[in-house]
């Protein structure tokens, strides 16, 4: 079983160099962009001094497997408020990532208010699992998402398209360690890996039945960090889908605390891929 924490360990190997093992536990046409993009993030905390990631931008440059890569995490620009990193991630001399952090010290002053309005949801505990809703679909086709809890807020048993729009959210808690206290750097993660499985299963909701099958592995990968919540097992995640033609589909979504606050808000460019017509399955979930 995954483990985001295992599994997104970052070890040190010389000055800003680093190691880590990606486990086929986060499997999706290959290791989860989003999961790459925690490994990165993770290494970049290690780069830096300060306290607590304030955003990642992420692009993907070629496929991983599943096996050992390297990472160089390197300092670009140095402050006592704020450390610009950059990480570099490769296996086997060939380029996988390339990602842009930011990160900020603890204390920062400004003003406080909160702009975005959080969406009124029953609470998971009142709410039926996936595996529950998908119990008639059999096996789920996509590994990772048994690496969560998910709670969906609203769900159709039909194929793809049978909402009407491009939208979806619901309560999601990792397996099988949902927290990751004393390290802000690893609790970020969580909304890192949220940010990107979510917009393309909300993109295919608004697809006719009819549509070929596609998949879509992200280019880019972009997440702010706007407040924590490390003692929460739940987290709400909203997902959009925004455009999808000329080859690229593109998504947002955002990371809610059960009191309300928002903890992250992201986007993502996909680049799609034509699958062979095959027998409709439940892609979605």
């Amino acid at each position: 079983m995954a483990d985001l924490a295992v599994d997104s360990a970052v070890l040190p190997v010389g000055e800003d160099r680093y190691q880590a093992t990606l486990s086929r536990d986060w499997d999706v046409w290959g290791p989860n962009g989003g999961y790459l993009a925690a490994v990165a993030l993770r290494a970049a905390g290690l780069a830096t001094a300060l306290p607590r990631p304030a955003s990642l931008s992420c692009q993907f440059l070629g496929p991983a497997r599943f096996a050992e890569v390297e990472l160089r995490a390197t300092v670009a620009r140095s402050g006592h408020r704020a450390e610009a990193v950059r990480v570099d991630m490769s296996q086997r001399g060939r380029a996988v990532l390339s990602a842009s952090v930011w990160a900020v010290a603890d204390g920062l002053s400004g003003p406080q208010y909160a702009v975005a309005t959080p969406p009124s949801v029953p609470p998971p505990q009142e709410l039926a699992s996936i595996e529950e809703l998908a119990a008639q679909w059999g096996p789920m086709p996509l590994p990772h998402r048994r690496n969560c809890d998910t709670r969906p807020v609203s769900w159709s048993p039909g194929t793809p398209g049978s909402l009407g729009e491009s939208a979806m959210s619901g309560w999601l808690r990792l397996r099988p360690r949902a927290t990751f206290p004393g390290d802000p750097w690893l609790d970020a993660c969580r909304s890192v890996v949220h940010v990107d499985t979510t917009p393309f299963p909300a993109l295919l909701l608004t697809c006719p039945n009819d549509m070929p099958p596609f998949v879509a592995p992200t280019l880019t990968l972009q997440v702010n960090f706007h407040d924590a919540a490390p003692e929460a097992e739940w987290l709400l995640v909203e997902g959009h889908g925004t455009a999808l033609g000329g080859g690229l589909a593109a998504g947002r979504a955002a990371v809610w605390s059960p009191d309300g606050r928002l903890l992250a808000t992201g986007a993502q460019q996909m680049l799609c891929r034509m699958l062979p017509a095959r027998s409709p399955e439940p892609a979605h979930v």
